[in-house]
């Protein structure tokens, strides 16, 4: 059980700069992989493609598989201790990948820190419950303009990094900034968590199936849908950079700079429909989102101009990335508040399983085709395939968000 904290603000704004480290530190090194396997002597489009969807594949079934044990350990012994144990879960795997030589041990490494991590769910899951419910939109909006802004200054910082020292140093600063976070939280994080059982009580307590979430279930659809959506095309940006430029050697640093622009523009994103969502209708400004984002993808697959891609990344990013934020926000106002943390942990799950169809669909469809401009113009049709799904979802699961006083 949880009350809430008089001093959200300092605790969200903690939070914020404890993630935007996080993502910092992933981004760092994982927007350059493609590159990566490269170096470790995978040469051919098509194994290039099968490997880097078994990295997005793998990191996610084991988040998929842990994200419900650790939401259940969350309700037990606090949101703030589970953010504690993935920084430094993550800050202890992420220097061993310069020891690594092998694609194959990247792809079991990746399955470690998929069960150990998971900071961006653990971060949400303490924010709601440290925020009063009036403030909750934009504060996950804020905690989301902290993921982009992470990734921004990660994918400008591991491009000079990787260029000038190699990945080994890379990974090994990655590790770094993931102890640090840990330790913002650790020292400056709060949470006024009131324990009513012990582990043992409430593991005697579950029945080992998946819950009857009744209703809830179609939210748990949508996270699936939004999962598979977005990670359709997100592994192979990359490699759509390298097929426009014919792989030249600029190749790396446009990604970095594709990848910045779009963190950037993801930091607004997260801000505005988190204000936004607090005082329009909460339903239109989430189809208006999906709906852009759709289209841009959708022309993003039929670019052929490096400087333009940039462009249509970073307005499709502007457009869609707050959109989570508002799921999460949507979850929270139709589930118990003392279960917060089992449920935010079965939303990451599917969200997780998502993600493992997405990857595991783009890489069959890139390798399918030969290129991965396909996987763009399916990942548009996908996200347009989502509004009909949000109309029907919320006729059976009203949104409940507080809407903020206008003065």
């Amino acid at each position: 059980m949880n009350q809430i904290s008089g001093s959200w603000q300092r605790n969200l704004a903690v939070v914020w700069l404890s993630q935007f480290i996080s993502m910092a530190s992933f981004s760092s090194a994982y927007t350059f992989m493609p590159f990566f396997f490269r170096q470790l002597g995978v040469t051919g489009d098509e194994e290039l493609s099968h490997y880097v969807a078994l990295f997005s594949v793998a990191g996610n079934l084991t988040f998929c598989i842990f994200a419900p044990i650790w939401g259940m350990v969350a309700d037990v012994y606090g949101r703030r201790m589970m953010l504690i144990r993935a920084n430094f879960g993550g800050a202890l795997l992420m220097p061993l990948l310069a020891v690594i030589t092998s694609p194959d041990l990247i792809i079991v490494h990746r399955l470690f820190l998929g069960a150990l991590t998971g900071t961006v769910s653990a971060a949400q899951t303490l924010i709601i419950s440290t925020t009063p419910k009036e403030h909750r939109s934009f504060a996950l909006g804020a905690i989301a303009s902290a993921l982009f802004g992470g990734m921004m200054a990660g994918q400008f910082l591991g491009g000079g990094l990787v260029q000038r020292f190699g990945f080994n140093w890379t990974f090994a600063g990655s590790g770094v900034l993931l102890f640090v976070s840990g330790m913002l939280v650790l020292i400056w994080g709060r949470e006024n968590f009131i324990r009513t059982e012990t582990l043992r009580e409430r593991v005697r307590s579950i029945r080992w199936r998946i819950p009857r979430f009744g209703v809830i279930w179609y939210l748990m659809v949508l996270f699936i849908c939004l999962g598979l959506a977005r990670e359709f095309d997100n592994p192979f940006l990359p490699q759509l950079v390298m097929e426009i430029m014919d792989h030249s050697p600029d190749a790396l640093s446009w990604s970095g700079w594709i990848s910045g622009f779009c963190s950037l523009a993801g930091i607004v994103s997260g801000l505005l429909l988190g204000f936004l969502a607090g005082r329009l209708p909460f339903i239109r400004v989430l189809v208006a989102a999906i709906m852009i984002a759709a289209v841009l993808r959708i022309v993003q697959s039929m670019s052929h101009h490096v400087a333009g891609l940039l462009v249509e990344r970073s307005l499709m990013i502007l457009a869609i990335g707050g959109v989570e934020p508002l799921f999460q926000a949507w979850l929270a106002g139709a589930t118990p508040e003392r279960e917060h943390g089992s449920y935010f942990g079965w939303a990451a799950c599917a969200k997780a399983v998502g993600w493992i169809s997405g990857a595991y669909l783009g890489g069959i469809v890139a390798g399918w085709f030969g290129t991965v401009r396909y996987v763009f113009f399916g990942s548009g049709l996908l996200f347009l395939l989502l509004v009909p799904l949000i109309v029907a979802t919320a006729r059976i699961v009203p949104p409940k968000i507080a809407r903020k006083k206008r003065v």
